[in-house]
């Protein structure tokens, strides 16, 4: 028998894993578009195990873009705090 508190959580999270699922499909189909070529030394026989690395190379430059816009963020954020603090300094320091 499956636990009923298990089955319940189950249930409650099975759209998220569902749009999880759906997302990475699409993103690998995403990938699977692309025209680069694979950038690796190897000379594949099968035209498909050249897809998938350049399907995966493909991901990689992705996911490295992805972490350079989130850093980008990060520091604009950062940046936009200290603005704040300098700002709020400015003011206590006249205002006193």
């Amino acid at each position: 028998r499956y636990n009923p508190e298990l089955q319940k959580r189950s249930l409650e999270n099975r759209k998220g894993r569902e749009q999880e699922f759906d997302a990475f499909v699409n993103k690998l189909k995403e990938y699977s578009k692309s025209t680069k070529p694979s950038t690796n030394d190897f000379i594949f026989t099968e035209y498909t195990n050249a897809d998938v690395h350049a399907v995966w190379e493909v991901a990689a430059e992705d996911e490295a873009r992805n972490r350079a816009e989130a850093t980008e963020q990060q520091q604009k954020a950062a940046a936009e705090m200290q603005k704040r603090r300098e700002e709020i300094k400015r003011h206590s320091i006249s205002g006193q």
